[in-house]
């Protein structure tokens, strides 16, 4: 999801979490206002927050903190309503590229086991979640393990595929 707000709506949340209950992965852009947590719905502890790194690895200003993991989200080619393309910065690009790798821990496991993974907590360190494969298939940057400004660090699609097929 690219989209964020500072309220917490209750029926919002409501949704997200049957949503969650029911094995849908959610992934939110964390928020571009370079607050010290993600906005909502991002903040709520069923969803992904995502925040966003440029071309060297570093976080933007602008980045929310406390995502639970990073991407590619500074100057990215993406398509325009006008029929064009458009280079773009924001969560909200770093958002699909963490869907998109959702997408591929789930397929390659599908297809080697006959059914999806759960989704995870944000605590989850093993390759039984969704959320634990993301977490280990990172370029741990910043301080080691989870910090406040990658989350678990910036993903890597070709170590989670690995880790969904171990």
């Amino acid at each position: 999801m690219s989209l964020g707000g500072s309220a917490d709506d209750t029926y919002l949340h409501e949704i997200i979490k049957k949503a969650y209950e029911a094995g849908i992965v959610i992934v939110a852009a964390a928020g571009n206002e370079g607050a010290s947590s993600p906005s909502y719905p991002a903040a709520y502890p069923e969803v992904i927050a995502v925040g966003a790194t440029d071309i060297n690895d570093q976080v933007p200003y602008w980045s929310n903190r406390q995502p639970e993991v990073s991407a590619p989200g500074v100057d990215i080619l993406s398509t325009y309503p006008d029929d064009t393309y458009e280079t773009l910065s924001g969560t909200s690009m770093a958002t699909p590229h963490v869907s998109g790798v959702v997408a591929l821990i789930q397929a390659a496991y599908y297809l080697k086991y006959g059914k999806v993974l759960p989704v995870g907590t944000f605590d989850d360190m093993s390759t039984n979640t969704v959320r634990g494969i993301l977490h280990l298939a990172v370029d741990d940057l910043g301080d080691p393990g989870w910090d406040i400004y990658y989350g678990y660090g910036i993903i890597r699609a070709d170590k989670a595929i690995q880790l969904a097929l171990f």
